[in-house]
């Protein structure tokens, strides 16, 4: 399976450059471990990327959230806990999205709508792919890459209710299949392949 050749067409450009550095990572594995994450080579993506370490269906943190999404959100969310991003109804749907995510595995693509304090909205889609610990062999982490899909028009921090709930999420087949249909925040997940 060629994975960079089987992307979903409506990708961004950003979202195919960070999701194959991470094919790059894997060199010939079906999961990178940590160490292969090349923070230089992300570039100007690092800003825009996170990562979330998996430990349990309660406990998520956040290991490190870049320089961009810090700013856009008005919040460090490197320490923090990621299902406590959402709202407390859905973090039981997040959890188990994301532990689909290292369980099958598999990468994904969700879009948000990102309400500005000082009105407007911002669409952003956020592209993710697991990866193993450097002393497991499950997946633990989940390296992130959102993309702006378009500019906010000023500089005003986003409302934190917009960021609670994602739309439209599908798994992308990374070598292994994809999981049987679960239902994603709010829709059917869909396969993009």
């Amino acid at each position: 399976m060629d994975f960079l050749a089987s992307l979903p067409v409506p990708l961004t450009i950003s979202s195919r450059r960070f999701l194959a550095l991470w094919d790059g990572w894997r060199d010939g594995a079906l999961l990178p471990r940590r160490h292969r994450l090349d923070t230089a080579a992300l570039g100007d993506l690092l800003g825009h990327c996170l990562l979330l370490q998996i430990r349990g269906h309660d406990d998520m943190p956040i290991r490190f959230a870049g320089n961009t999404i810090r700013e856009l959100l008005g919040a460090e969310l490197a320490g923090t806990n990621y299902l406590d991003l959402t709202a407390p109804e859905n973090r039981r749907r997040r959890a188990d999205l994301l532990l689909t995510e290292v369980a099958q595995p598999c990468a994904a693509v969700i879009y948000y709508w990102l309400s500005f304090e000082q009105g407007g909205e911002m669409p952003v889609e956020l592209v993710s792919a697991p990866m193993l610990a450097d002393d497991g062999d499950m997946a633990s982490l989940v390296v992130a890459c959102a993309t702006p899909l378009t500019g906010s028009g000023d500089s005003s921090i986003v409302e934190r209710a917009s960021y609670a709930e994602g739309d439209g999420l599908h798994f992308i087949n990374i070598g292994a299949g994809l999981p049987p249909g679960v239902a994603a925040i709010g829709r059917p997940v869909g396969e993009m392949q």
